[in-house]
């Protein structure tokens, strides 16, 4: 059994920023160590639509993603299978029956479009899942599509922490700059940071860049082969050792993450 450090309940973190800077990857381990080293009934949600890679970085595959659950509903309606109240009463149910469950952790994933078009309808019955099912939690960790849709769209309007990973680039930090501003309109968030992934050498320019932004530094993150080596033979980034650099780091940065 892992430590139980008292956190308000539930603890909803969205991981967030511009696409390429590693997200999914720093959720994985995110999700490997809490369940490692803490006491949590933990969801994972994966609520990038265009990449959805979570489930194969934590080997557990959703059964049925929220937009196949829509589109079944639109289908049922159409074809007056059920009447549009009794399918919005059982929506609750069939999102629940689609959470896939570990010893460690349960997925749910958001899913890739149906077909061409916005995806803003998944987005918004996502906001509902996000604020219903989180209940049943301890923690929520919320792997977001890259860049500012779900902040603007307010999907993520209940999070409580925000970490805005970026790289070593400073069209990251200028992606970080942006979801920050965002957030401040369009979320009631209680804590935000900055993880910095993939360092190498001096960063001091990116360093000053952040501080003169105001955006506080929750860690770094440094480049790490044993994630490159375990992504190019499609093994799952969990598994990568408990010494490995980036595992190190992020269980270093959990309190801080933690504490309020």
């Amino acid at each position: 059994m892992g430590e139980d450090i008292g956190l308000k309940k539930p603890l909803v973190i969205a991981v967030a920023g511009k696409g390429g800077v590693g997200k999914t990857v720093i959720t994985a381990l995110l999700a490997r160590t809490i369940s490692k080293n803490y006491d949590y009934k933990m969801l994972l949600i994966d609520a990038d639509p265009t990449h959805p890679h979570l489930s194969n970085m934590v080997k557990l595959i959703p059964k049925k993603s929220l937009e196949k659950i829509r589109i079944d509903v639109i289908v049922k309606t159409l074809k007056k299978e059920k009447t549009a109240q009794n399918l919005a009463e059982n929506i609750d149910f069939e999102i629940y029956n689609a959470i896939t469950e570990s010893k460690e952790f349960s997925l749910f994933s958001i899913g890739q479009p149906e077909g061409p078009g916005c995806f803003c309808p998944s987005n918004a019955l996502l906001k509902k899942v996000i604020e219903s099912i989180s209940q049943d939690f301890d923690i929520v960790l919320i792997d977001c599509e890259a860049g500012l849709e779900q902040i603007n769209r307010m999907v993520i309007k209940s999070v409580d922490i925000i970490l805005i990973i970026t790289d070593i680039s400073l069209r990251s930090i200028d992606t970080a700059d942006s979801i920050r501003k965002s957030a401040k309109k369009f979320t009631n968030y209680k804590k935000l940071g900055i993880i910095i992934n993939k360092t190498r050498g001096n960063i001091d320019v990116i360093i000053e860049k952040l501080t003169k932004l105001h955006l506080p530094i929750l860690g770094q993150i440094p480049e790490d082969q044993n994630i490159i080596k375990y992504d190019l033979v499609g093994n799952s980034i969990i598994d990568i050792p408990e010494n490995a650099p980036s595992k190190v780091a992020i269980n270093q940065m959990l309190k801080e993450i933690f504490s309020f």
